[in-house]
């Protein structure tokens, strides 16, 4: 072979081999990823045992997200005595990624399939946490990513190397490109030598970016003045380009497990120097024009899915803060710019359970708190309902294990309606009263918002650390129970039904 084939020959092989790696790379980079999910409600069905039905595992919770309406959902359901359990959940998405968790033993991740059913096997391991046995079902994680999802997880929130004294003496930009390192190195730390597959790989870096963006990078005010005691101005429009980095178009946020996309959508509705004004009665395409205006640069794209949920997240914080059913004009202008689609159908049929819980709003009294020494204001509280028994909840809009609880509470109150059982919330300083306002509206009860003093004094008092914590007193206005922590649902109404007999 002379000199000119041979080089013909070598450069032949060399392109096919170049052909051939990139179609692996493609193929490989393919793999990656989960499939895209769509936005699509749907019921999921999970049919559940646990190996351990002898254990005082009694209950299990089902939490996931809902990224159309920015609302999370909690199922609760009693464990049979042959350690058997059943979901059926309402879910946004082709596929979303919950947990179902029990307190005190953990909880593990789950994926849930729009109109489809899917067998679950737990069991305790040998600390008494819940593990995943088996899955029957469409499943895209492994078992082995779903534990070390949960590994990874908690690495991520224990590593704190946080240089308060230097965050101190930044502006807001040294601050964001200080985290954006963070994050980086966060990640690094939690992610070493735990095994994924790809898919699993890529999902929970994925939840990283989200949590870091929601937690750390978007509260610059809030973090910087709790740890260096100062009064800051909420920072500029030029602070927000870090957006870019996380190309908040992905349509992989939308498996969040922990509702981190529509959480970071809400946060930046309410930026002040985004500027976005609710869409209200505002033709949807109008209101986009100008949002994009403003945010296109900063997240580097100007259509595409995350602007049709920045709209519906709009509706929703209409729905969540404030309790307010969609106008005529409000539901003419989702079915002319979203028309037949999922996320209309969705809006409006949240629109629907938004009328219910109007009614609900109606049964929120806010009360003045007595005007009594913090030695009688319990008494004088209690007093008020005379012939009542009285479930007194110490709470606060900032405490999740509060908000859930409350959430679960909701299934004793629509079973005990037409009973002699008041429900008391009492909260204070440490939660913001513009925030207590909002959160209320969906609290049906009788609120109380104390001072700091007044609120230590009944915490110590009643031997309560923390929250929620409650009291419970039979209608002779005596206390019969009080203890911390929410013990679900049967074991509250239980304790509750005992005194109204």
């Amino acid at each position: 072979m002379n000199g000119k084939n041979q080089f013909l020959l070598i450069c032949i092989i060399s392109l096919l081999i170049n052909v051939l790696f990139l179609s692996c790379k493609k193929s490989q980079l393919k793999n990656e990823q989960l499939p895209n999910p769509q936005i699509k409600a749907g019921i999921a069905r999970i049919h559940g045992k646990l190996n351990d039905p002898g254990s005082q595992l009694s209950t299990l919770i089902l939490r996931f997200q809902n990224p159309v309406t920015a609302s999370e959902g909690i199922i609760e359901k009693p464990v049979e005595k042959d350690g058997s359990f059943y979901f059926e959940a309402p879910i946004e998405c082709s596929t979303v990624f919950s947990s179902i968790y029990s307190p005190g033993f953990g909880g593990v991740l789950i994926e849930l399939t729009s109109d489809e059913d899917i067998k679950v096997e737990l069991n305790l391991d040998n600390s008494g946490k819940l593990k995943v046995n088996s899955v029957t079902g469409k499943s895209f994680l492994t078992k082995q990513d779903v534990e070390n999802y949960g590994v990874v997880s908690e690495r991520y929130d224990t590593y704190n190397k946080i240089n308060v004294e230097l965050i101190c003496k930044m502006t807001p930009e040294e601050y964001a490109n200080y985290e954006m390192d963070m994050m980086q190195e966060r990640t690094d730390y939690a992610m070493k030598d735990v095994k994924f597959s790809a898919a699993g790989r890529n999902f929970t870096l994925n939840e990283l970016k989200l949590l870091h963006l929601k937690g750390a990078l978007l509260p610059y005010k809030e973090r910087v003045e709790k740890w260096c005691d100062l009064s800051l101005q909420e920072p500029d429009i030029k602070y927000y380009t870090f957006l870019k980095t996380f190309d908040l178009n992905n349509p992989q946020y939308l498996y969040s497990a922990s509702g981190f996309y529509y959480t970071v959508m809400q946060i930046l509705l309410s930026v002040k120097a985004l500027n976005i004004p609710p869409v209200s009665e505002t033709p949807v395409e109008d209101w986009l024009n100008k949002v994009k205006a403003t945010l296109s640069g900063l997240v580097g794209f100007d259509n595409g899915q995350f602007y049709d949920l920045l709209v519906a997240n709009s509706y929703a914080m209409q729905f969540n803060d404030d309790v307010i059913p969609l106008s005529d004009k409000q539901k003419d202008n989702i079915k002319e710019y979203f028309g037949d689609g999922e996320i209309a159908k969705i809006l409006l049929s949240r629109n629907e359970e938004i009328i219910k819980s109007a009614e609900k709003k109606k049964a929120v009294i806010v009360n003045e708190t007595p005007d009594v020494s913090k030695e009688q204001l319990m008494n004088a509280i209690i007093s008020k309902y005379k012939n009542n028994a009285v479930l007194v909840d110490f709470w606060a809009t900032w405490c999740s294990p509060c908000m859930d609880a409350m959430a679960r509470i909701d299934e004793i109150k629509s079973r005990l309606k037409d009973k002699n059982i008041v429900f008391v919330y009492i909260t204070n300083g440490s939660s913001p009263k513009e925030t207590w306002n909002k959160k209320i509206n969906n609290i049906p009860g009788e609120h109380y918002y104390v001072s700091a003093d007044e609120w230590e004094y009944l915490m110590k008092s009643f031997g309560f650390e923390g929250i929620p914590s409650y009291i419970i007193f039979n209608q002779k206005g005596k206390m019969c129970n009080k203890f911390t922590g929410f013990p679900g649902i049967e074991k509250m109404r239980t304790m509750i039904e005992e005194l109204l007999q």
